[in-house]
């Protein structure tokens, strides 16, 4: 079936100066943006509507912030997961991950329609084949080896396909996913990248969003047949991550990042580090909360 690509252009909606942001998910509860900047150690949030924003130490590299069926929030972090109610006081660790790696950190994660956590470790150098895909429901499981920078997680609408970035592979991988008991099993390459891949969401018509590194955007893909179907144009080269949110679920909102960029290209494009976001004619779901009850299969 033939598909109109279509172009926007993102918009800055808050200058968040942030080195390496990252992991942004929308609260649907309060409405709100929450992201990282990992090298800083913070944890972010955006109110679109107010326009508020905020920020709270972690104390530790923070790569992902997920809501939490508790009220509160679960952070992953170097060396951990840990629980956190945002309010200046220090996180409550929930369970060591990689403790005999201490080079090792978090990186992207996501729940899945049962409110379990999928995440991935990444050495903090980025070495290849040192990390791993991750799930957590009390229990820590691993479910992937050997991946060096696991990024961009997100499930099909039915819960029977899970979608995974390793950047370093430069492709995006599609596996046969059983909801029920976690687990993924034979996969196919989506599409082969040549920007970097990083951050993804999925949107109601089930096509793939996906934040390119050294792309200057976010590129909108077909599952199935790995067409190149729109692109969000992003006025900062390391776009990293992105995901739907807003009272009506149609803004993308991106996060973007300063680190490895020279002075020059920190001229040319001075809003790197910034919050943008694009109001799109298409929805995203709201995410998936963590749950703080064991997931029984």
């Amino acid at each position: 079936m033939h598909r109109m690509y279509r172009e926007w252009r993102a918009q800055v909606v808050c200058p968040a100066n942030t080195m390496l942001g990252e992991g942004p998910v929308w609260d649907h509860r309060r409405q709100q943006l929450y992201f990282t900047d990992i090298p800083a150690r913070r944890v972010h949030s955006f109110d679109p509507v107010s326009q508020t924003f905020r920020q709270w130490k972690t104390g530790s590299k923070t790569s992902l912030v997920i809501p939490a069926s508790n009220g509160q929030f679960l952070l992953g972090m170097q060396g951990s997961l840990a629980m956190s109610a945002l309010n200046g006081t220090t996180p409550t660790t929930l369970i060591p991950v990689e403790p005999e790696s201490p080079q090792h950190r978090c990186n992207d994660g996501k729940c899945d329609a049962l409110g379990r956590l999928w995440f991935g470790t990444m050495h903090t150098d980025a070495l290849p084949g040192k990390g791993a895909l991750y799930c957590y429901d009390g229990t820590l499981r691993k479910v992937l080896d050997g991946i060096s920078i696991s990024n961009g997680l997100c499930w099909s609408a039915d819960n029977k396909i899970m979608y995974h970035i390793d950047s370093a592979e430069r492709n995006i991988r599609a596996y046969e996913f059983d909801l029920l008991s976690g687990t993924p099993g034979k996969h196919r390459i989506v599409i082969n990248t040549k920007d970097l891949p990083d951050g993804m969401c999925i949107d109601n018509e089930g096509m793939l969003w996906v934040a390119m590194w050294g792309g200057n955007a976010v590129h909108r893909y077909h599952p199935y047949t790995g067409e190149l179907t729109g692109k969000v144009w992003v006025d900062a080269p390391h776009v990293t991550s992105c995901t739907f949110g807003g009272r009506n679920m149609n803004q993308l909102f991106i996060t973007t990042a300063k680190e490895e960029l020279t002075p020059r290209q920190l001229q040319v494009y001075p809003d790197s580090g910034s919050l943008f976001a694009a109001r799109l004619p298409f929805t995203g779901a709201p995410a998936h909360i963590f749950s703080m009850s064991p997931v029984c299969v």
